[in-house]
């Protein structure tokens, strides 16, 4: 206020007859310098003016750089959260995949003991049934074999005793036609014979039917 006072002062018109020459060098000499000291106040104002508006403008840039910080922070915290969530999630895959893989061997071990049992069991069957078929055939062959010795047999059941019957009556009808004293006694002896045959014949074929 001094200075703005003091420049008023100098901007007053003087009276020449009352200023000398070098006290009128001197006022100029002030006014000058006032001049120089009011350019400079202005020049100091608008750079505290200037000053405070980059102030302003740090201080905002500084908000923003701030918020842009803490974006990044909590980016940061988020990428690293996701991070930690999808390592759990590939540790807990990889187990997974793991006994999946597992389970996976021991199905196709399982698997290959199943195909080797299934192999073992139809070779088995098949064994088995040509077993079968050899005994069928063999029962076939045997039933056939006892039905033609049956038939045999029988044929020959038949034949010795129409053999015997033939020797009984041959034998009698020699004994009378040789007029034998013992004729009765012939006959009880070729009957006696022709009896002890027919048995033996009879015992020979009931042992061969419960064979």
């Amino acid at each position: 206020m001094k200075s703005v006072f003091f420049l008023i002062l100098l901007s007053l018109p003087l009276a020449a007859q009352d200023v000398s020459p070098a006290e009128m060098k001197l006022r100029e000499q002030l006014r000058s310098t006032a001049l120089l000291l009011r350019a400079a106040e202005t020049e100091k104002a608008n750079a505290v003016a200037t000053f405070a508006a980059e102030q302003v403008k740090s201080a905002n840039l500084q908000k923003e750089v701030d918020n842009l910080n803490n974006k990044v922070i909590g980016m940061v915290k988020e990428a690293d959260k996701q991070k930690s969530e999808s390592e759990k999630t590939i540790s807990s895959l990889n187990e997974k995949l793991e006994t999946s893989e597992e389970r996976l061997k021991e199905y196709v071990k399982a698997l290959e003991k199943w195909k080797v049992s299934q192999q073992q069991a139809m070779e088995t069957a098949q064994q088995k049934e040509a077993a079968r078929a050899e005994l069928a055939n063999q029962v076939l062959f045997l039933k056939n074999t006892i039905a033609d010795r049956e038939r045999k047999n029988l044929k020959l059941y038949t034949t010795s005793l129409e053999i015997l019957d033939r020797y009984e009556n041959y034998a009698l009808g020699k004994a009378l036609s040789a007029r034998e004293p013992f004729i009765q006694k012939t006959r009880v002896t070729i009957e006696t014979q022709v009896q002890d045959y027919k048995d033996t014949i009879i015992d020979s074929r009931l042992s061969a039917e419960k064979e």
